[in-house]
């Protein structure tokens, strides 16, 4: 007897929310796809729960299968300046990332030369605790440091 193990994949659709900031203070919101569509929230999360409900039913089909893409509607001005902030934080994570590995193979290249991990840790302005950890090789998911 053959047990057939394939099941066919859920289909997730995605919609844009488009929100808009009321005068009261709600979040209105409406699909770009079907503007018939539409319902609000006294917060953005709120307001696309009740979208996710709202096209769920229109739609007729699981609020698992709906994915929405929040895009709230700005002024121009307000626009660029929250773009602007999303780029400076993705280059911080990126200058974190190439700070992190450039100290480490600093502390590789300090210890590797017989210098101690306190001594090491007083050169490049870190903790010998950070010294320790940029030098000990990642553990395992699932295991236990220490």
């Amino acid at each position: 007897m053959r047990i057939d193990t394939n099941t066919k994949e859920d289909t997730v659709t995605t919609y844009t929310a488009c929100l808009e900031h009321e005068d009261d203070g709600r979040w209105s919101v409406e699909l770009a796809e079907e503007p018939r569509v539409h319902t609000w929230g006294k917060t953005i999360d709120q307001a696309l729960t009740r979208m996710r409900e709202a096209a769920a039913l229109w739609f007729q089909t699981d609020e698992a299968a709906i994915e929405l893409v929040a895009r709230p509607v700005l002024p121009k001005a307000t626009g660029r300046t929250v773009e602007q902030a999303r780029k400076a934080r993705e280059h911080a994570r990126n200058a974190d990332r190439l700070a992190i590995e450039q100290t480490r193979k600093a502390a590789v290249a300090l210890t590797s030369r017989g210098i101690s991990m306190r001594d090491a840790a007083a050169i490049l302005g870190i903790s010998h605790q950070r010294v320790h950890q940029l030098l000990t090789p990642e553990t395992p998911p699932g295991r236990k440091a220490g």
